[in-house]
């Protein structure tokens, strides 16, 4: 019976993996004059996010938890917060960056939109074989891609394209990058939420995110992500600091 279950989860996972690769093809038709298919991508990778946030739980309600189910999560992973980001920001925000090399004119934007998917697979490698239960060690691969995700779908691509805003997402870009395959520990959410809210203080999170989002609208979402890897981040300084007091 747990085989048939165990499908459900994985059904999930797989779900995950195909709006991966479906941005990518979005990805692959946007142009600067029909920014359209970015946005599309974009809202394939947030769908994707959905996905592996359910998948997980899923498998743990249904007690079908496996070494398959894992390793398969850590392959859809890369292709939907790892290529299918990178992929996008080429082609959005870092195609036709061309740089003299070798009496050649190499495309730049290729190597730093690469910069991406190699950061997110070295994570989720990493993960697959040292992990702790309650934290993270980097941030996790599927808020990374949602961050680039969002740029597309909240934003005009054309805002980007020049000036400082455009060297403004390479920064933010190639930071969250960094940040995949740091040591820097990130709190796990659901731990954080079972420890934290038990009982009636679910419902009053929800109901405080609820109008949260109500008040900020799509700033909401940033805010969030900001307070999560800030709260990362002061973490590790005070940590930093405390290690090398003396």
């Amino acid at each position: 019976m747990k085989i048939h279950l165990a499908w459900i989860p994985n059904s999930l996972t797989l779900g995950n993996m195909l709006l991966g690769f479906i941005s990518l093809v979005f990805s692959s038709m946007g142009t600067a004059s029909n920014p359209q298919p970015f946005f599309m991508a974009g809202i394939m990778i947030l769908g994707a996010a959905l996905c592996d946030g359910l998948d997980g739980p899923a498998a743990r309600a249904l007690n079908v938890t496996s070494n398959l189910g894992a390793e398969l999560d850590s392959l859809a992973d890369c292709v939907a917060f790892g290529v299918a980001p990178g992929f996008l920001a080429y082609r959005a925000y870092f195609s036709g960056m061309y740089v003299h090399l070798f009496g050649f004119e190499a495309d730049a934007g290729v190597l730093v939109a690469a910069i991406f998917p190699l950061c997110a697979a070295y994570r989720l490698a990493r993960f697959n074989v040292d992990h702790v239960p309650d934290s993270f060690s980097g941030l996790p691969s599927p808020i990374a891609g949602v961050i680039v995700a969002l740029a597309p779908v909240f934003f005009t691509v054309l805002m980007f394209q020049s000036g400082w805003l455009k060297i403004a997402f390479a920064i933010v870009f190639v930071a969250t990058a960094f940040l995949m395959v740091s040591t820097i520990r990130f709190s796990k959410p659901q731990a954080a939420i079972a420890t934290h809210f038990p009982g009636i203080r679910i419902i009053l999170l929800v109901i405080f995110l609820a109008v949260f989002i109500v008040v900020f609208k799509k700033w909401s979402v940033f805010i969030i992500i900001g307070i999560y890897i800030i709260s990362g981040l002061v973490s590790f300084i005070i940590q930093f600091i405390q290690d090398h007091r003396y």
